[in-house]
């Protein structure tokens, strides 16, 4: 998530009041067969049956059973996987300006689906490194299949914090390690049959506007927090990705661009950009904050804008599988800096 940066282009287009309108102006009209009605999403080999693994029929209904998962497994995104006991794990969680550390659940939309757990008090050293901006705030977060949720403040210092009291350690990170001082964050599986993963990185600067952005990865599990960078990001954006990971090991990123901001998963070993994008509105205006995560085949995006002092915090939602728009939230009290999930959340909703 970037805090207090500005583009000034046109307001997001609105596209409705929930994820269920499938009438919004930025919707794609797959034809019969598509969206809900399908079993599975064909352009996948395989999907999940219950907690068995099938072939996908091109028609999206489910095939042939291919093996079931067994004990202590589940079946996720056409994969057996160990299965995610962490409490909670399974969630969207946000932090906002103020420190207010939330869970998100997107199926209790179109009612109220923040949860407030705690106010995060991490003792950072009070001073931001992020060009134009001189408050200490959070600035990206993720969350690991273990349950732990990974906050970068702009000061560069990263954090831990419980999913469920939202206490928080220093993880001691070296600040500037390998030259990413600051970026967006996503946990991704390393291939979609294990459950080893990496937080992937993206960005690096200290003016998340300027090039190149850079795409690097920590390995948190016992491993080395100084950033390994594979690449340079190939997406066309007026600020550096944020970032999202699924079960079947793909790395997403929201790309802010003012004529028309944009997901488009990106290849985990050089940063290059792979297949279709899906628009998120057609232009951002005046934006301040924004964050992105994935859950249950729909990317969410929160985005704050700040038009001559107002603010108006929206959280927008994209379904993967039609590329739908619409706005999942309105008016929204939070300015969310930073949105994670783990790749224990399910990619697709049976």
């Amino acid at each position: 998530m970037r805090a207090h940066a500005v583009l000034v282009c046109l307001w997001l287009a609105a596209c409705g009041s929930s994820i269920g309108n499938t009438n919004g102006d930025d919707g794609v009209d797959s034809g019969s067969g598509s969206g809900s009605n399908r079993d599975c999403d064909p352009t996948m080999a395989m999907a999940c049956n219950g907690n068995a693994v099938v072939s996908c029929n091109s028609d999206g209904t489910f095939g042939a059973q291919i093996m079931s998962c067994g004990t202590g497994q589940q079946c996720d995104q056409g994969a057996c996987h160990n299965a995610c006991t962490a409490d909670g794990v399974d969630l969207v969680y946000v932090v906002d300006e103020a420190n207010d550390f939330m869970s998100f659940d997107p199926r209790k939309l179109p009612g109220d689906p923040f949860h407030k757990i705690g106010t995060l008090n991490c003792p950072h050293n009070g001073t931001s490194i992020q060009t134009g901006n001189t408050q200490a705030i959070p600035f990206s977060m993720s969350v690991d299949r273990d349950g732990v949720a990974w906050v970068l403040y702009n000061t560069g210092e990263l954090f831990k914090v419980s999913l469920q009291t939202a206490a928080c350690t220093k993880a001691n990170n070296s600040i500037g390690a390998s030259s990413m001082f600051l970026f967006g964050m996503g946990f991704a599986l390393d291939a979609p049959m294990m459950d080893s993963e990496k937080l992937y990185l993206a960005g690096g600067n200290k003016d998340p506007s300027t090039s190149p952005r850079k795409l690097g990865y920590d390995d948190t599990h016992g491993g080395s927090l100084t950033p390994s960078v594979v690449g340079n990001i190939a997406g066309a954006a007026d600020f550096s990705p944020e970032l999202t990971g699924t079960a079947e090991a793909k790395l997403y990123g929201f790309f802010p661009k003012g004529t028309g901001p944009y997901v488009q998963e990106i290849n985990k070993a050089n940063g290059a950009a792979v297949g279709q994008t899906w628009p998120v509105g057609s232009s951002l205006s005046n934006v301040r904050d924004w964050a992105f995560a994935q859950w249950g085949g729909v990317f969410y995006v929160f985005i704050t804008t700040n038009n001559n002092g107002t603010l108006k915090s929206q959280v927008h939602a994209v379904d993967r599988m039609t590329s739908v728009h619409t706005i999942a939230w309105d008016n929204s009290m939070y300015q969310v800096d930073g949105a994670g999930v783990s790749t224990c959340a399910p990619a697709v909703l049976q």
